[in-house]
């Protein structure tokens, strides 16, 4: 009599990466380009991960895909091996060869803006062979998980694994177009902006120290435009609607802007280049990182 022995075949580890990347992105096609593959092939593999284990990893959702338990039971194990295989590959990938590949670059809009307009084009036409990605929000990119391998930040990153070197100070300040102030004069005093219009931040925006100094001063005030993008406030003031908190460095990017008041009530903030101490050592990384050292240390007050 012979036994029938069911065996599953072994679990391939571009599955397991391709869930992980799920785990972080929410999307399929931000999961896929994070791993340089197509969208159908992360829907394969996504599947076939499924079919080999027998359970249903994730759901989709309407803010993209969800770990299911019996997915965050197998993320929890694999995360770890996820970090360990990124350092194989670091270490791997380290050589002085002319800089090629994908470089993650977690910036914010203006920064993003800034960047594109001097060093990233010049960048590209130095490297031909090396690809620019460009993550643009608030939120901060987890280096060491690999969403990204460069990111301009505010805040100084406290852990061992990851390098970082001052760029420069931003300071805030009270601005207004040569337009505005021509029409309507300027306020006489930080605390006193009743009569003038305003532009204030709203959606995450609320919570920066520049709208909450607003919300305090603009009694008496006429909201003009309420916006969810320092770049749109930065534009509007510029095109001459009215009083904008904004930084040193984003007023920069709108030539007809004049400081009004400098703000010593929003403390000034360093800016930090950060990237892991293992990939700053890549040739593709190392061009990104010295392209955009040299153009914001030029931008920014030296401190």
């Amino acid at each position: 009599m012979r036994s029938c022995i069911m065996t599953r075949a072994p679990l391939d580890w571009n599955d397991l990466r391709l869930a992980v990347a799920l785990a972080d992105r929410r999307t399929l096609t931000a999961a896929a380009r994070s791993l340089a593959i197509n969208q159908s092939t992360a829907s394969r593999r996504l599947a076939s991960l499924e079919e080999s284990l027998g359970v249903t990893l994730f759901l989709r959702g309407p803010k993209g895909y969800v770990a299911t338990a019996a997915g965050e039971r197998l993320l929890a194990r694999v995360r770890a091996l996820a970090e360990q295989l990124e350092n194989v590959e670091r270490t791997i990938a380290m050589d002085d060869s002319e800089p090629r590949g994908l470089v993650r670059l977690a910036v914010t809009e203006i920064t993003a803006t800034q960047l594109l307009e001097s060093s990233l084009s010049a960048l590209a036409e130095a490297h031909p062979a090396l690809t620019v990605e460009l993550v643009v929000g608030y939120t901060l990119a987890d280096i060491s998980r690999g969403q990204a391998d460069i990111a301009v930040r505010l805040v100084a990153p406290e852990t061992a694994d990851l390098r970082r070197s001052k760029l420069g100070t931003q300071r805030y300040g009270l601005y207004a177009s040569e337009s505005y102030l021509a029409r309507r004069g300027a306020p006489r005093s930080r605390e006193d902006l009743s009569g003038f219009d305003v532009l204030v931040g709203s959606g995450d925006l609320a919570r920066s120290a520049e709208t909450q100094w607003l919300g305090e001063q603009r009694r008496g005030g006429r909201v003009a435009l309420f916006a969810s993008s320092v770049r749109i406030l930065a534009r509007a003031c510029g095109a001459g609607m009215g009083l904008a908190a904004l930084s040193s460095n984003t007023a920069s990017t709108e030539p007809t802007l004049l400081r009004v008041f400098e703000l010593p009530e929003i403390p000034a903030r360093d800016v930090w280049l950060v990237a892991h101490r293992d990939t700053r050592k890549v040739a593709r990384v190392r061009a990104v990182w010295d392209a955009i050292a040299r153009d914001l240390k030029a931008r920014l007050d030296p401190g």
